[in-house]
C-alpha cells in the first residue's frame, strides 16, 4: 500500500489509504489517509484496492454508485484448483474458506475497471479460471518501497528464519522439523532460528526449541514494518520451500534486505533462480539438502545476497513500474483524468 501511494503521489496524483484504525500506526507518519468505518471515500480519479474481503466489495459498489472513481484490484492469488490446496494439507474448514474467498475475488475481478496480476503463475491461473470475468488485466509484479537503510546493513546476520504467516501450504511444519533435527543432531553450529508471525503456534511444541537456546519465536500479534526488517536483515537465509505459492511477500521483503532463500525447485519462477538469489531443493523434508543449502549460502553470501539486492530493485522496486502504470492511467482513464 505504501509503495503504490508513493507511486501515486509521484506521478503527480494525491493520495490517501484507506485502512481500518488499527493499523494506523503501521503507516508512515507523512502519508494521508481516511478511516474505514468513519469516513467515506471521496470523489477520486480512481481507487486501488488491495485485498479480498466483503467490506471492500461494499466499498467498491459505494464508489460506483456514489462517484465516478475507477476501480483498479491489485489481485494477489488467482486459485489454482481446489485439489492442489486439499493436496497442499488445507483442512476441510480451510478448504471451505478458500471457496469463500474466491468468490469473493471473483465478485470484485467482476466490478474491477482493472485487475493488475502480479506473477506470470497469477496470470496462468486467472485465464485458466473461468470464474475471473474481466479482460482487462495486466501483469506487475509486487510493489514495494526501499526499506534498506544504513543501520540495516551492519545488522549481524546469525538466523535461517521463517517470517510470515502460518499455513500449511508455506510448509510450517517441514521447517520446525528441520530446526528440531539441526538442534538434536546439533547442526549448523553458528547458527540460530528464528519463527516471526502474527499467526498463533503451538508453545507446548516450541518450547523444548526455545529452551535449547537456538530458536527465538515471536509470534501472536502484527509486527511492525520496523521489526520485520530487523529481522530479514539478521538473517543469513529465508524459509521459502512452499508447497504451493504463486507469488510472495516474503521473496521480495527477503530480497529487499539482501537475504536468500531456500526453496523448492517446482517453485523457480521470473523472480527466483536457483544459484542466484538463493538455492532450490527438491523435498523440503530433506534435511541434509537443507543444510547443505543454507550453509553454501553462508560460505558465498556476499555474492547471494548481492544478486537479492539486483532482483529486488530491478523486479519490485515501485519506481521501476512509474512508466508502466502511468500509461496504464492513461490509456484506461485518459477521458477524466
Amino acid at each position: 500500500m505504501v509503495a503504490s501511494y508513493k507511486q501515486c503521489e509521484e506521478l503527480g496524483y494525491e493520495a490517501r489509504m484507506y485502512i481500518d484504525k488499527r493499523f494506523i500506526g503501521f503507516i508512515p507518519e507523512n502519508c494521508r489517509y481516511i478511516v474505514y468505518g468513519q469516513d467515506k471515500p471521496v470523489e477520486s480519479t480512481f481507487s486501488i484496492f488491495v485485498f479480498p474481503s466483503v467490506r471492500n466489495l461494499k466499498e467498491i459498489l459505494w464508489l460506483k454508485k456514489n462517484t465516478s472513481s475507477k476501480i483498479i484490484y491489485i489481485f494477489h492469488e488467482p486459485l489454482d484448483k481446489y485439489s492442489t490446496y486439499r493436496k497442499a494439507g488445507f483442512s476441510h474448514l480451510k478448504m471451505l474458506k478458500l471457496r469463500v474467498i474466491n468468490m469473493v475475488n471473483a465478485l470484485t475481478v467482476k466490478w474491477s475497471d482493472i485487475v493488475l496480476l502480479p506473477s506470470e503463475k497469477a496470470v496462468s491461473y486467472y485465464k485458466s479460471n473461468s470464474l475471473y470475468r474481466n479482460d482487462n488485466y495486466h501483469y506487475l509484479p509486487l510493489l514495494y518501497d526501499d526499506e534498506q537503510t544504513e543501520d540495516l546493513k551492519c545488522t549481524e546476520r546469525k538466523y535461517f528464519s521463517y517470517i510470515g504467516t502460518v499455513a500449511s501450504d508455506h510448509s510450517f511444519n517441514e521447517f520446525v522439523d528441520f530446526v528440531r533435527q539441526a538442534i538434536q543432531k546439533d547442526g549448523l553450529s553458528g547458527f540460530r532460528f528464528l519463527i516471526a508471525t502474527k499467526s498463533k503456534v503451538d508453545h507446548k511444541v516450541m518450547s523444548p526449541l526455545i529452551e535449547s537456546g537456538r530458536l527465538d519465536l515471536y509470534d501472536g500479534v502484527p509486527l511492525t514494518d520496523q521489526q520485520i526488517n530487523v529481522f530479514y536483515a539478521s538473517s543469513y537465509a529465508v524459509w521459502n520451500a512452499y508447497e504451493r505459492t504463486t507469488q510472495s511477500g516474503v521473496l521480495a521483503k527477503a530480497f529487499m534486505f539482501g537475504t536468500p532463500v531456500v526453496f523448492l525447485e517446482k517453485n523457480i519462477s521470473e523472480f527466483v533462480h536457483d544459484g542466484q538469489e538463493g538455492i532450490s531443493v527438491k523435498d523440503n523434508t530433506d534435511y541434509d539438502a537443507i543444510k547443505t543449502a543454507i550453509v553454501k549460502i553462508r560460505d558465498s553470501f556476499d555474492y547471494y545476497s548481492g544478486m537479492c539486492r539486483k532482483r529486488f530493485l530491478q523486479s519490485f522496486y515501485y519506481q521501476n513500474y512509474d512508466g508502466m502504470m502511468e500509461n496504464l492511467f492513461q490509456e484506461a482513464f485518459g477521458d477524466v483524468i
